[in-house]
């Protein structure tokens, strides 16, 4: 019988909900198996409940990350609030970001060019944010702001201004966000406007790929 120490994922709860622990040297696909097969066992026990993700021992990239999220809500609507990175940086996947947030005035990048760049608030017009990989943006991307990564972007909000993925060349860069209206959006080499007229909501998530030479947005 294996021991706690033996499983790629350990569920602890507190008070708040239940937080997620990934092993060190668990992969990415036996992490997914066992919260899958947890989630099915007890989902009656685990549905409408908040958790979140300690990463400080085991990084998980920004898609790995996603798509995490979208198994815990598609499998018992648990909703993922919290993201620990390190002890310093945390970011909260549904938290609207508030007045009190501090407005982005200039880009920082992050230390380390694996790390993704999380930005806490709305991206108002006149900002223009750089990163050296991943770029996360917990608000809303305003017409006249400018997203760059040389990773993907996500947005947990709306895309409305100007966002540039796989900006050193990255074909396979993917742009989401919960609505993607830009003003320009650009995947490596190639640029894509939106297209006029209303278009209907999208059900979670929206998605800027390139597909044969071309970028295409589908909705999840």
């Amino acid at each position: 019988m294996s021991s706690v120490d033996d499983l790629p994922i350990q569920i602890k709860a507190n008070r708040d909900g239940f937080i997620l622990v990934p092993d060190e040297k668990a992969s990415f696909q036996a992490i997914m198996s066992f919260v899958e097969q947890r989630l099915t066992e007890s989902q009656e026990f685990f549905r409408g409940t908040e958790m979140s993700l300690d990463l400080r021992s085991r990084s998980l990239d920004t898609i790995e990350i996603l798509s995490l999220n979208t198994l815990l809500a598609d499998k018992a609507q648990v909703k993922l609030v919290e993201v620990r990175l390190s002890e310093d940086v945390t970011f909260f996947p549904h938290r609207s970001p508030s007045r009190e947030d501090a407005p982005v005035k200039t880009p920082v990048l992050p230390s380390c060019e694996n790390s993704p760049l999380i930005i806490r608030s709305t991206c108002r017009s006149g900002i223009r944010v750089e990163s050296l990989s991943d770029c996360v943006v917990l608000g809303d991307v305003n017409p006249g702001a400018e997203i760059v990564a040389v990773g993907d972007i996500v947005i947990f909000g709306n895309l409305r201004g100007i966002a540039h993925a796989g900006a050193k060349g990255n074909r396979s860069a993917r742009i989401w966000a919960l609505s993607i209206e830009p003003s320009q959006i650009r995947i490596a080499d190639l640029v894509a406007l939106p297209p006029r007229g209303n278009k209907p909501t999208p059900k979670r998530f929206e998605i800027a790929e390139i597909q044969e030479d071309l970028i295409e947005v589908i909705t999840l």
